[in-house]
């Protein structure tokens, strides 16, 4: 009888033994394996239509009133590194900086129903994202701050003029629909080619009433 035949007897009678402590070594992995800490909650449908509602952006005018009177049922989450927190902050915030929102350490001051959290960061289309993850993870009572701290300082610390400013920063400086219309595709700038004359258009500013400046939102 040859080795090789030999070799080929031994293995297959291994065979069944080896599956078996296969098969038990996947069944244990799944029964002990480490389950995810968080789960999203909301589906990306549902955290778009909560996105355009809009319900969670608190502007310049609803703040006035709870940092003016110290509201106990607010409170300012900082989301900066805690450097620019150090440097200047909004009085009485919490500084949670967003590469650390998940940390165990602040599950509950992030989901809990005593108070609600009003989140900043240098402007809140930065805080917008960390809302998100909160919202999405079924976090509650966590709102964002509108223009984030650099407007809150300049227009309610430093000037008192909280509708003054622009805090809505994702709007277009210029309506380039209308520019296009006007200049019918002419050349802006430079020289004119072909002889012909070269034209100047000064691009139309886009004029908003004044409840649409107060909107805005991640």
């Amino acid at each position: 009888m040859s080795q090789d035949y030999i070799e080929y007897k031994q293995l297959s009678a291994k065979l069944p033994t080896a599956a078996i402590i296969f098969v038990a070594i996947i069944i244990l992995g799944f029964v002990f394996m480490k389950h995810p800490n968080y789960e999203y909650r909301l589906s990306i449908e549902e955290t778009l239509e909560e996105v355009i509602k809009l319900e969670d952006a608190m502007g310049p005018d609803q703040i006035v009133s709870i940092y003016l009177n110290n509201d106990s049922l607010y409170r300012f989450i900082d989301l900066r590194t805690p450097f620019e927190f150090a440097k200047d902050h909004i009085e009485g915030a919490i500084n949670i900086p967003d590469n650390n929102l998940l940390a165990e350490e602040y599950k509950e001051i992030l989901n809990q129903d005593d108070r609600i959290n009003i989140l900043y960061h240098e402007d809140h289309i930065k805080a917008c994202g960390p809302w998100m993850i909160l919202m999405q993870l079924g976090y509650k009572n966590n709102k964002v701050l509108k223009g984030g701290f650099v407007y809150f300082k300049a227009h309610l610390v430093d000037e008192f003029s909280p509708l003054s400013g622009k805090y809505k920063n994702e709007q277009a400086l210029f309506d380039y629909a209308e520019v296009i219309k006007v200049t019918k595709g002419i050349q802006l700038s430079g020289s004119a080619t072909n002889d012909t004359e070269t034209k100047t258009v000064t691009p139309v500013v886009k004029k908003k009433a004044k409840a649409e400046e107060e909107e805005g939102g991640c």
